[in-house]
């Protein structure tokens, strides 16, 4: 479906540096940007219950209960579901782009997914951030706390969210890992300029093709 299409797949958990340092690839080598949090919106106005469970039921739901009142492995399982249904989406809109090449970025790309489309055209790498240090990330962002506020215990709904976040972690490094895909873990130890080179050097062999 994707051709012969020149793809750098850019997955990961959240907090983990992945929109910025795709940002930084596009940017540097003028490739085209997919960012799949800025399509997702789009997405969910063309599901249905019965098509797309998971996205639909996020679509309705409230940061209560979002974050608060459903246990930790159901948000996960919600979680990853939705990932999948989008995935989909993710697809048929790179289908459309033909032969231009781009720097694709979200958490809708999950190893299992994107093994199945990679061609000797294709580059991937997964981001994972440790526990700790996602933590920290999340509560640098000013959004968070909005979202937060609208549950009835801010500070359970934030370790749930956080608990949730680093189970997805272990999902995918684990899903990566298995299927000999590229990983990098990032704890804080490096520099954003740091990890963009080891990308960089990931990425060089197919860039000028």
């Amino acid at each position: 479906m994707l051709n012969n299409q020149v793809i750098y797949w850019i997955g990961g958990s959240s907090c983990a540096g992945k929109s910025t340092l795709a940002k930084m690839y596009a940017e540097k080598y003028e490739l085209e940007l997919y960012s799949c949090d800025e399509y997702f919106d789009r997405h969910l106005q063309d599901v249905s219950t019965s098509e797309y469970p998971a996205m639909h039921k996020v679509s309705t739901m409230s940061p209560n209960e979002a974050f608060y009142t459903r246990e930790v492995q159901e948000q996960l399982s919600v979680y990853i579901q939705v990932f999948i249904e989008d995935f989909s989406f993710v697809i048929k809109d790179l289908a459309k782009r033909k032969d231009k090449p781009v720097v694709v970025e979200g958490n809708q790309l999950l190893p299992s997914l994107v093994s199945a489309h990679l061609n000797e055209h294709h580059k991937a790498i997964w981001i994972i951030p440790a526990e700790q240090f996602q933590r920290e990330q999340y509560s640098k962002r000013e959004w968070i706390q909005g979202i937060l506020q609208n549950t009835e215990n801010p500070a359970v709904a934030f370790n749930k969210w956080m608990f949730r976040d680093a189970l997805f972690s272990e999902f995918v490094q684990k899903s990566a890992f298995e299927l000999q895909l590229n990983v990098l873990e990032v704890d804080g130890s490096n520099t954003l300029q740091e990890n963009f080179r080891l990308i960089e050097n990931l990425f060089s062999e197919i860039i000028h093709d």
